[in-house]
Order: structure tokens, then sequence, then C-alpha cells
């Protein structure tokens, strides 16, 4: 059996509070992230059910333009009206639409 754990998502230092809302209105649940072994900048969120997570770290550098995490949701009408409601620009890819079925 292999399943996915995480996925790491790098944010600018000093701009984890600001991406905190985005997760929470794809669903996501912020959790408690431990106090040793990981640095307590950033954010931990699990998805719904447990056991996948998206951790958000931040760090210097340069982030790469293409940087993402896909997600499928049982209703994208509503998740796309949530977000653009908070001011996060979408729309629909040539890629997203031929992935929408599977």
């Amino acid at each position: 059996m292999i399943r996915l754990h995480h996925v790491n998502v790098v944010v600018a230092p000093g701009r984890t509070d600001a991406v905190v809302p985005f997760y929470e209105l794809l669903g996501l649940t912020r959790v408690q992230k431990p106090t040793e072994g990981v640095a307590q900048t950033g954010a931990w969120f699990a998805f719904p059910g447990g056991g996948t997570q998206v951790q958000v770290s931040e760090r210097e550098g340069d982030r790469h333009p293409e940087q993402h995490f896909a997600v499928v949701v049982a209703h994208l009408d509503d998740v796309v009206a949530r977000l653009q409601q908070a001011g996060h620009p979408w729309a629909r890819s040539p890629r997203s639409a031929a992935r929408a079925g599977g």
C-alpha cells in the first residue's frame, strides 16, 4: 500500500498568516505542529478524515512559478465561489478541465 502523507508548500518568511485563510477555505483544518524536531514557523493543515496534510514552511529564496498541489473536491463550484468571494482568483485551465472527470 502507498498513500500520500503530506505536501510541503514553501512561502516567504513571515507569510504564513497570509495563507492560512486560503487553506481553511479549501476545507482543511489547521493542526498543532510537534513542539520538537520541526520549525515553529509555518503551519500544518489536515484534510478531512486525517491522514494527509499540507505543510506550509517558511523559507528564503525564489519560488518556482508553477509550484502547486492538486486536490479533488466533491463540489468544485462551491469551493471556487468561496475562494473568489475571499478575493482569490481562479480560472479553469485546459489541464484542470481535462482532469475534472478523473
